[in-house]
């Protein structure tokens, strides 16, 4: 049996108040200066990096842009008025043969409470069900994280269990929600927004 084709992601991809594109070495600065507000990590089992640890990430992001078939879409979300990078999309291809996917965003707290978390994440789920032809799509957050859970809920989603205290960081221990959906359920909710 032949693997299923993974076509190129064609970026960017815009939406009505963004620009998602790939990241560039010269994003370290922009990255960097949200990454560090303690509130970014709030909700998360990691730590804040350091500037050297966003340089060395968005190397490793940088050069995995080259991967044939690429399964990883690390991206950046810009505002279309001021240029500057608000936040994140992630869209994973985790089984090409199964077409299981995954997709992760994230929204600098200066700009939170504004719908750009949804915005991000709508198009990244827009894109692993229309472009890469997905079945399933998965993400995850912890169980604290109202606006992410909120975030997937209005997408849809459905909450499918908790992964109990799967990361251990910051003295402390951490769980994780998984939410889904399928490409039929996702048809049928983007039916329901047109009406």
């Amino acid at each position: 049996m032949s693997m299923p084709h993974l076509p190129p992601l064609v970026l960017p991809i815009t939406t009505r108040r963004l620009i998602i594109r790939d990241y560039t070495l010269a994003d370290v600065n922009a990255v960097y200066s949200y990454v560090q507000d303690p509130a970014y990590w709030q909700y998360q089992s990691a730590e804040a990096p350091t500037a050297a640890q966003v340089e060395s990430l968005l190397q490793w992001v940088v050069s995995d842009q080259a991967s044939k078939p690429r399964r990883m879409h690390f991206l950046a979300a810009v505002r279309k008025d001021t240029g500057q990078i608000i936040g994140e999309a992630v869209i994973k291809v985790v089984n090409i043969a199964e077409r299981q996917g995954e997709i992760g965003f994230g929204v600098s707290p200066k700009f939170w409470k504004q719908g750009f978390g949804s915005e991000i994440a709508g198009a990244a789920l827009e894109a692993a069900f229309q472009h890469f032809k997905l079945h399933r799509v998965a993400g995850q957050c912890g169980p604290d994280n109202k606006g992410s859970i909120r975030v997937m809920q209005k997408l849809g989603m459905a909450r499918e269990g908790l992964l109990r205290d799967v990361h251990h960081a910051r003295g402390r221990w951490w769980s994780t929600l998984i939410y889904g959906i399928l490409d039929q359920e996702y048809a049928k909710f983007k039916n329901l927004k047109k009406t």
